[in-house]
């Protein structure tokens, strides 16, 4: 039996318009900010990402934006980067890409159980949805 562990999570949100605050989920990652080296990192993009951002801004750089998550998920996993990528998540992003406010969640550090986790979480949060709670687990392919 594996031992739940604490981590924060924040979930990637396209907004295309910061006035009208309508927003697309189209990542979550999951952190353990008590060890930001070796720790668990992960990042999951919803499953349909592209076509929620599409139908909501046709117009939407989409090149641009798979760019952005890609660059994202390598620093992340990327253990001598990860600590300088989450200083930037926190305090970088322009308008167009935001972040939510991070949460604390206890989950198996299994990358299965974070999928599950992350299918739940988009699952249950809508394009202007602001409640990220969800009860306990999609790897990220950009």
């Amino acid at each position: 039996m594996t031992k739940l562990r604490r981590v924060e999570y924040c979930l990637l949100r396209y907004v295309p318009n910061v006035v009208n605050e309508v927003f697309v989920n189209t990542a979550a990652i999951f952190i353990d900010r008590l060890d930001l080296e070796n720790g668990l990192c992960s990042i999951s993009c919803a499953p349909d990402w592209r076509t929620r951002v599409l139908s909501l801004d046709p117009d939407a750089d989409m090149q641009m934006l798979e760019a952005l998550l890609t660059e994202i998920r390598r620093r992340l996993l990327s253990t001598c980067e990860r600590s300088d990528m989450i200083h930037c998540i926190d305090d970088s992003f322009s308008n167009v890409i935001q972040i939510s406010e991070w949460r604390e969640c206890a989950v198996d550090p299994d990358i299965e159980t974070i999928e599950v986790f992350a299918r739940e979480l988009f699952g249950k949060t809508s394009e202007t949805s602001t409640d990220l709670s969800v009860t306990p687990g999609a790897a990220c392919q950009v």
